[in-house]
């Protein structure tokens, strides 16, 4: 079930593109541009390159995804395809396409549309954006999943390039802060108006953000066709539900830890193989609590868990996106950055995440947690010297 990783791209709060993300992951500092939403939230905005900017031309998300796109496909030598009808592209979001276009609902209700409105509205639709873009030949999909858009979207693309539907598949998420999110988020009470605090005692919930990465897949043979052979691979990916409730996860993680213990399988490992988690890790007090406990079943305390969502936020359908994107970076690091602002140990949570360290790995685990008890799990290989 292994596929190629040959290129990345990523923008987010924390950086403009990979090399810049690492550096920004580092310390306790609050990310360059923050803000506040309209319910007085904090807020964390990407740092988009004006080059990307199309000022409204396009949606900000595609906008986002832009710019990730043209730095995975120049970091996989991608600037010429060489078989477009055997070229996919599944992107995740929660907002593109739909409800980031406020104007194009109020003309809708209205019974006002005009044209412009509808090109603006189906030019939202990332995946066919990309797909046009490139006049790629292979299917396009966009997955609307909730926070498992991003890690969903990577799931999809391996199935095309195991099935022979896909040599390369343009894989990835990108999501924007928009009203629709914010209120929905803060009705829920979960958001926080002091910078997030993942799975710290005195965590209070979490900080919307927005960005884009991509991920270009390959199959092995496509990949040694093109002599580029990156040592980075997705190497297994799993789903697993509990459905208990339409925006908690079961508070004993079994959901969660179906998907990991899936994607082990899946993948042929023990639990000692893997590394590194880089948790969902929102900052919300159910969140926190169902992840730590189903890696205390999982893998005991052996495991060094963290998540980067202090220095990101939570950029919701492009968050397992980006989150993939940053695990296959601190494999190549062999470091990881530790839970950003983590100071207390909370009685409820079985063991404290990790601090800043280098280590020696050569798998580890990302998850994702969305509504409606929706699960998922990718484990990343790097092998620097295939």
């Amino acid at each position: 079930m292994s596929a190629c990783v040959t290129g990345m791209g990523c923008i987010s709060p924390a950086g403009i593109n990979c090399a810049v993300t690492w550096d920004g992951l580092q310390g306790d500092d609050a990310p360059e541009l923050t803000g506040l939403s309209e319910t007085g939230q904090i807020v964390f905005k990407a740092p988009l390159d004006p080059a990307y900017d199309s000022n409204g031309r396009r949606h900000r998300s595609v906008d986002l995804l832009t710019q990730a796109l043209d730095e995975a496909l120049t970091d996989a030598e991608l600037n010429e395809i060489p078989d477009l009808s055997k070229v996919g592209v599944c992107i995740g979001t929660t907002s593109a396409s739909f409800l980031n276009d406020m104007d194009f609902h109020r003309k809708l209700r209205d019974h006002l549309l005009d044209e412009e409105s509808l090109k603006r509205f189906f030019s939202g639709n990332p995946a066919e954006y990309v797909k046009k873009r490139l006049a790629l030949g292979g299917p396009a999909m966009t997955v609307i999943n909730a926070c498992a858009s991003g890690t969903d979207a990577v799931g999809v693309a391996m199935s095309w390039l195991n099935a022979g539907i896909c040599d390369i598949v343009i894989a990835g998420g990108a999501d924007e802060i928009h009203s629709v999110s914010g209120a929905g988020f803060y009705s829920l009470g979960v958001t926080s108006q002091y910078l997030c605090r993942p799975f710290d005692r005195d965590r209070d919930g979490l900080n919307l953000g927005e960005g884009a990465a991509v991920l270009i897949l390959e199959t092995a043979e496509s990949a040694a066709r093109r002599k580029r052979v990156s040592g980075m691979y997705v190497e297994s990916y799993a789903a697993g539900g509990d459905a208990r409730h339409i925006t908690q996860p079961d508070p004993e993680g079994t959901g969660i830890e179906r998907a990991v213990r899936k994607a082990l399988d899946c993948a042929g490992l023990k639990t000692e193989d893997i590394g590194f988690i880089n948790a969902h890790g929102t900052g919300t007090i159910s969140n926190d609590l169902a992840e730590s406990h189903a890696f205390a079943r999982i893998f005991g305390d052996k495991c060094p868990y963290f998540s980067t969502k202090g220095k990101t936020g939570h950029t919701l359908g492009a968050a397992g996106a980006i989150e993939a994107v940053i695990t296959a970076i601190m494999l190549r690091k062999q470091q990881i950055p530790g839970s950003c602002r983590y100071q207390h140990q909370d009685p409820d949570i079985p063991f404290r995440p990790a601090a800043a360290m280098k280590l020696t790995a050569k798998y580890a685990l990302s998850t994702s947690l969305a509504f409606g008890g929706c699960n998922s799990a990718l484990i990343l290989k790097y092998e620097p010297n295939n």
